[in-house]
């Protein structure tokens, strides 16, 4: 099974961005790298949802913002790892829209958000036949905040 190993500070990002975004669906990109079947993620990168209906069940990033991240990452020698979005009070698991929309090779972070307050998330990739997801390990890497931070 593949795993994705996060710094608790990366969790902690994108579960307060989901937070601020409610009732709408947040999303953004996680920057790492990848080894055999375990990815390692290294920076969030927030994003504008750019939806402009529906942004209660449904997010876009523009592929500008997209090019943008791919161009962060290449400077550091990264890649995008995954694509994190939000579930305005539903579960953390994959829609069929997900699903339709999603690309192999890639994880999908879902964060489920009920009245307003993260409470759950999960990984997801979606398998090659393009027909359903496989829940991926989540690997929390303990990491202590600087007061710079």
């Amino acid at each position: 099974m593949f795993v994705i190993n996060l710094k608790n500070t990366i969790i902690d990002h994108f579960m307060k961005h989901a937070e601020s975004d409610y009732p709408h669906e947040c999303c953004g990109f996680i920057l790492g790298n990848f080894s055999d079947q375990t990815s390692s993620g290294i920076k969030y990168l927030p994003t504008a949802n750019t939806r402009e209906e529906n942004r209660e069940r449904r997010f876009l990033i523009d592929p500008l913002t997209y090019q943008k991240a791919e161009d962060e990452a290449a400077k550091q020698e990264l890649s995008i790892i995954s694509i994190v979005h939000s579930h305005p009070d539903h579960p953390d698991e994959p829609s069929d829209f997900d699903r339709d929309h999603a690309w192999p090779g890639f994880s999908y972070i879902i964060i489920s958000v009920q009245s307003g307050k993260s409470i759950s998330y999960r990984s997801w990739q979606l398998h090659s036949d393009r027909k359903y997801f496989i829940e991926e390990n989540i690997n929390i890497i303990k990491e202590v905040k600087s007061n710079a931070e």
